[in-house]
């Protein structure tokens, strides 16, 4: 930050006797501005994860807090500065700015902004004013240093906007100074570089704290807090989704869309505002104009590494420019661990993008296609075509689709195949066997089961393969193909039972082998054959690409999550899947390559239904985010229920049943157009439960008619879903006292049985206890008592707390009120009202928590280490009747009585 202007700051009388600058001088007088951290604005986030690294600052010999311009860097220093300030630390500051252009006007400075907290250093240095050019910089160096050396208490010094003075400068004033200071003394640089290696040169690995751009990140959780912070409410997942990606965790464009939200005709936010745009300006124009040319280009690309820098603009300008936007922090990231491929920050991308096609769109397109060559060249077919694509070179593109088609389905990105193919007729007569069944497995995997079923009847017809012809193995791969349209047609049992065929007819590539695999595996899931699901051989690695092998392992392990999760076994089901992100994350941080978002997705999905499941809805809502934008365009039926689902259920419970009833209807078009009658019998069930919640009673009758009769139309579906889903949507509207149909209690007691038999405790666990209330409403306690202790004890077991919380009934408590024994109630007290109220009181405190300023939050710290006010009014240096006015405020906030009440829900939060 750039202070211009503030008060001149007294010295002494002798030192300010002749305020004119004497010759030779360039000292001018002294601005306060420059010696004060800026005051905290209002609306500030907490955010622990930084905040906390106060601690660490005053551990370390020198820190350096980098990254682009409004990536809040001064924001963060300062907090550190009133945290260390309120801890006992003398905490100096000084703001330089391109004023600051001389060595001894640096040490002049460095000698105010110590003198201005600690009177007695800096003196020597402050009384050499008029002659300062006369000295040089060792010996003004010394006299701090002396001075220093003498204060004998613990000092931090923050240096914001270094980046502002040149290296020579900065070297200059400060080499000798950093080497012979005296260990009390801590620095902290701000700015928008890295600091010149002179200044490193002897400050040890484990004595230097280094926080950059990725730390300064807001991560998921931060942008919904700041968003809800700010009372911005969004409508769907995935809005936090767009905005996260779209911002990359800036808090510059987040704060601007929280001033003026603004929304594109395709729903998307608007992020590039014009402050923004105003900001790039400033950061383009500080360069000179070759590097501004090349840096234009370089928005053009989504990703890049020297190698391609070199093909592009030769190897001096390719490490220059490498060289440029690493020491200057000009929103560069790193894509892989080892730091080889690199991207801009999205906005900053779009913004020279804009830029360098409007200069020179002929230009542009050039790059494009040689980029795209020379990606083509390392077979990395996908940022081939997608440049290809921009660049207007369509023929040269089909010819690289021809070559890479298989290996693009084997790598996941079937997404890419499928819009290739929706774009052209890429199914030409004369295309070879091979590529027409990759474009036809890429559209079923891609959920586009009609259109891959007309591909292979086509390749079938060309093939004039029948019952007699030879069994070749292409023909074993179309019915592989066939089988796995069958799966993701929710025909699971004749999708196993012709896997299991072509599993056991000949050897397939691994690929093949492991889609085979993963249908058998779904296959037993469903009808819960669980020593046949135990018992399946593992996914094949493929030795050319490990990525190949995490294709096949994101349907795996979400299908093991599946079954651990209807077994009751939520937290093995956790762990496979946050294994298999690891995986990913580990794979393909050793490259520039994202994986399709599609597959990964699915885990993300499943993770969301899980933390509900175990009352974690906050957790639920981070995995939604990550999953909502593309659950549809490669989730199986049961990831996409779970998603949407479990939205909408934390919709409602935000209080926004108009969005969960739509993402209901969502759900529901997407299972009609995909002829899912397993789970538009979920989406009734479903809207039965808000239809209750909401007091709707005819809808939800109407409703769980439909779905009962929705559960005798016959087909081959050997699980017990549509079942389980008609009984529990009946023994609703009986618990409401809506309606008690004949013979149900008889038939959900059967189901019960067959829920136990085939181990499926999540749904053993919700039917059972909708029938244990409806017996005790009925008088039949002895049954009724029963199973709900059956309840109580799977939900201890399995920590699927939801299924009690989210029984949909009024007021359960007043319902078995003298129908139940007192013994049933001790034992549903821990798990039921004190769970459910325990939930409620962390979520008001996280809410509460969250008005709280820094300056608050700083009281409460100090109010839990159990200071008194007069303790925290000196650790913070105001007065008492300050700390009186805050610890009000706070109380307020927080709704408690007492300060040991407001240090627990610190805690808690």
């Amino acid at each position: 930050m750039n202070m211009k202007g503030g008060a001149i700051i007294p010295i002494a009388a002798s030192e300010m006797a002749g305020d004119t600058a004497q010759p030779g001088n360039d000292v001018p007088l002294l601005l306060s501005t420059k010696l004060n951290p800026p005051r905290l604005g209002r609306g500030i986030l907490p955010r622990s994860r930084l905040e906390g690294m106060a601690d660490q600052v005053a551990e370390r010999r020198l820190s350096l807090l980098k990254g682009p311009p409004g990536f809040g860097k001064t924001t963060l220093a300062t907090i550190w500065a009133d945290r260390l300030g309120s801890r006992g630390h003398t905490v100096a500051w000084l703001s330089l700015d391109e004023e600051d252009e001389s060595i001894q006007r640096v040490l002049f400075y460095l000698a105010a902004a110590l003198s201005h907290v600690a009177p007695e250093v800096g003196r020597a240095c402050l009384s050499l004013r008029g002659e300062l050019t006369f000295f040089s910089m060792e010996t003004l160096a010394s006299l701090l240093i002396n001075e220093l050396s003498r204060y004998g208490r613990p000092v931090v010094l923050f240096i914001d906007d270094f980046h502002r003075i040149s290296d020579t400068v900065l070297v200059g004033a400060l080499r000798f100074f950093l080497q012979r200071a005296p260990d009390l003394l801590n620095v902290v640089f701000i700015g928008r570089r890295e600091l010149p290696n002179a200044l490193l040169e002897h400050v040890y690995a484990d004595d230097l704290l280094e926080v950059g751009a990725n730390e300064l990140r807001f991560t998921l959780d931060e942008t919904r807090d700041l968003l809800k912070k700010a009372g911005l409410e969004l409508e769907q997942a995935t809005d936090l989704s767009a905005i996260q990606q779209g911002t990359g965790g800036w808090i510059a464009p987040l704060r601007a869309f929280l001033l003026a939200p603004q929304i594109s005709p395709e729903g998307r936010p608007r992020l590039a505002t014009r402050s923004i745009c105003m900001l790039f300006d400033e950061v383009i124009q500080s360069l000179d104009a070759t590097s501004r040319e090349h840096l234009f280009k370089l928005g053009l690309l989504d990703k890049f590494n020297s190698a391609l820098l070199i093909e592009l603009f030769g190897a001096a300008r390719a490490r220059q420019m490498l060289t440029l936007l690493q020491q200057r922090q000009l929103f560069i990231s790193a894509l892989d661990t080892r730091e080889s491929w690199f991207d801009l920050h999205p906005l900053f991308r779009s913004y020279l993008r804009k830029e360098c096609i409007e200069q020179d769109d002929m230009a542009a397109r050039d790059l494009l296609l040689r980029a795209a060559c020379w990606f083509a060249e390392q077979e990395q077919w996908l940022d081939a075509i997608r440049l290809g694509l921009e660049s207007g070179h369509t023929e040269q593109v089909r010819d690289w689709i021809n070559r890479c088609a298989m290996d693009l389905l084997e790598q996941g990105d079937f997404t890419t195949l499928v819009m290739l193919e929706k774009r052209w007729n890429l199914q030409a007569f004369d295309a070879p066997i091979q590529l027409k069944m990759a474009r036809a497995w890429a559209m079923g995997l891609a959920l586009e089961v009609d259109a891959a079923q007309t591909l292979l009847i086509d390749i079938q017809t060309e093939m004039a393969i029948d019952g007699s012809s030879e069994k070749t193995p292409i023909y074993w791969e179309m019915q592989a193909l066939h089988a796995m349209l069958l799966g993701l047609a929710d025909h699971n049992e004749q999708s196993g039972i012709l896997a299991s065929v072509c599993f056991e007819a000949i050897p397939h590539r691994s690929w093949v082998t492991n889609v085979l695999l993963n249908l058998m595996s779904c296959s037993h899931y469903h009808a819960s054959r669980w020593d046949a699901f135990y018992t399946l051989p593992p996914n094949l690695q493929d030795s050319r690409q490990v990525s190949n092998l995490l294709f096949h392992d994101c349907y795996r392990q979400s299908i093991r999550a599946l079954a651990e999760s209807a077994q009751g076994r939520l937290a093995p089901a956790e762990e496979c899947l946050h294994s298999l992100l690891a995986r990913i994350k580990k794979t393909f941080s050793l490259s520039g390559n994202r994986p399709n978002p599609a597959l990964v997705s699915l885990p993300h999905a499943m993770l969301a239904q899980l933390a509900y499941l175990r009352g974690d809805r906050q957790l639920a809502e981070s995995h939604l985010a990550e999953c909502m934008d593309f659950i549809a365009m490669g989730g199986f039926l049961d990831c996409m229920s779970a998603a949407y689902c479990t939205s909408a259920r934390l919709q409602w419970r935000q209080g926004f049943a108009a969005r969960a009833r739509r993402t209901l209807e969502q759900l529901d078009v997407l299972a009609a157009q995909r002829n899912w009658t397993r789970l538009r019998a979920k989406v009734l069930l479903e809207r039965i439960w808000l239809s209750l919640r909401d007091g709707k009673s005819r809808e939800a009758i109407a409703c769980s008619h439909y779905l009962s009769e929705h559960a005798l139309v016959p087909d081959d579906d050997v699980s017990l879903d549509r079942r389980v889903y008609a009984q529990l949507g009946a023994l609703w509207l009986a618990m409401n006292g809506l309606e008690l149909r004949s013979g149900l209690l008889d038939a959900s007691e059967t189901l019960l049985q067959q829920l136990e038999s085939r181990q499926l405790q999540v749904m053993y666990a919700e039917l059972a206890l909708a029938l244990g209330v409806v017996h005790c409403i009925q008088g039949n306690r002895d049954r009724g008592e029963k199973l709900l202790n059956e309840v109580l004890a799977l939900t201890c077991e399995t920590g699927a707390v939801s299924v009690l919380q989210d029984l949909p009934v009024q007021d359960l408590c007043s319902l078995l009120v003298g129908k139940v024994s007192d013994q049933w109630w001790v034992g549903a007290g821990a798990l039921f009202r004190n769970n459910l109220a325990e939930e409620c009181a962390v979520d008001v405190c996280n809410a509460a928590l969250l008005e709280l300023t820094v300056k608050e939050r700083q009281v409460m710290h100090l109010v839990a280490e159990g200071k008194s006010n007069k303790q925290i009014a000196r650790d913070l240096n105001v007065t008492p009747e300050t700390i009186k006015s805050h610890m009000k405020s706070i109380f307020a906030k927080l709704k408690v009585d007492s300060r040991a009440q407001a240090a627990v829900m610190l805690q808690a939060g």
